[in-house]
């Protein structure tokens, strides 16, 4: 019996047997909202999942027999179709442990460019609404998802963080916590930045200030990131008399040789920069987005090929930019 068939399934000793359980496992799928749609589970603009490559990464790659692959590819295959542009994640399995409760999922990324996650906020809730775990998962070092790209990617919620501890039978589904839109300074910081970095970065920012009818963003810094990373600041800057949402952030680093290094396209939630204002912004580049060994971030240059942003209000007749990536 192969590991995935142990571990998931317990008494089943082969891939039939296990086909025949799958749907009564599959939980409901849920959107991150990156298209810019209101409620996009509603959408009937959809992907077929077979249309969809899985992408197996890390111990899901190294550590899978045929047959486990096999049925990986068999249960992705059977998953309704995914809405169109959006980033879905799927729960397809879910097992109470000695560590805590696991959720095993495939993420599915239906726009046309990869996707790069940093944080993602997930939720436990009982059939009943409550709320019993909350976490929020970092997921450079998971990389990017390639378009049209599945992968799958399992969840822990350890019982010490728990805030109210079910009963093992009590089903638990998972769920997307979107975060809140909050009241923000015109100059307020966002990413991972120390205090004498924010200082540093005001002062910098001070020295190019906003300029009237004039929307751009520019970069302040590129310095050693997480985990043999890059770390890329950037000042948004908005002349308009209007707030700005800006919803998608590609960036490209190049080497002292001229020869670009990392493409990262990072989709945003909430950032909003104020009429006449600016803010500071820090991007992580994960290591396994950086296409050369040995890059130090002295030798390297950031830019900003584009950018999109979203007014807060738009003409009736505009339509809103679909998003990217979540940071």
């Amino acid at each position: 019996m192969s590991w995935l068939l142990e571990n998931w399934f317990g008494s089943k000793e082969s891939l039939e047997q296990v086909r025949e359980e799958v749907h009564k496992h599959l939980q409901k799928e849920f959107y991150l909202g990156v298209s810019g749609i209101d409620n996009p589970e509603q959408s009937s603009n959809r992907i077929p999942s077979k249309e969809m490559i899985l992408s197996l990464h890390g111990p899901w790659g190294d550590k899978l027999e045929e047959q486990e692959t096999e049925l990986l590819q068999y249960i992705h295959d059977e998953l309704p179709p995914v809405v169109r542009d959006e980033v879905g994640i799927f729960p397809f399995f879910t097992q109470v442990t000695q560590e805590g409760y696991l959720v095993l999922t495939f993420i599915r990324n239906a726009t046309s460019r990869s996707m790069l996650f940093q944080r993602l906020p997930l939720r436990l809730v009982t059939p009943d609404g409550k709320v019993v775990a909350r976490k929020t998962f970092h997921l450079l070092e998971f990389g990017p998802i390639g378009d049209k790209s599945s992968r799958p990617c399992e969840f822990l919620f350890p019982w010490s963080e728990f805030d109210d501890l079910p009963d093992k039978e009590v089903p638990l589904t998972l769920e997307y916590k979107k975060p809140e839109k909050t009241a923000e300074h015109p100059e307020m910081l966002g990413g991972e930045l120390t205090e004498e970095e924010q200082q540093q970065y005001r002062e910098k920012a001070a020295a190019l200030p906003v300029e009237e009818g004039l929307v751009d963003l520019q970069v302040l810094d590129i310095t050693e990131g997480t985990n043999n990373g890059l770390k890329v600041v950037v000042l948004f800057r908005n002349g308009l008399n209007k707030r700005l949402e800006f919803t998608e952030v590609p960036i490209i680093v190049h080497d002292k040789a001229g020869d670009a290094v990392a493409r990262v396209h990072y989709t945003l939630e909430n950032l909003k920069v104020e009429a006449k204002g600016s803010r500071i912004w820090a991007f992580e580049i994960p290591a396994t987005s950086i296409k050369k060994e040995g890059v130090k971030a002295a030798d390297c240059t950031a830019f900003i090929p584009k950018a999109k942003q979203q007014k807060k209000e738009q003409a009736a007749s505009e339509t809103s930019q679909p998003k990217g990536f979540l940071q």
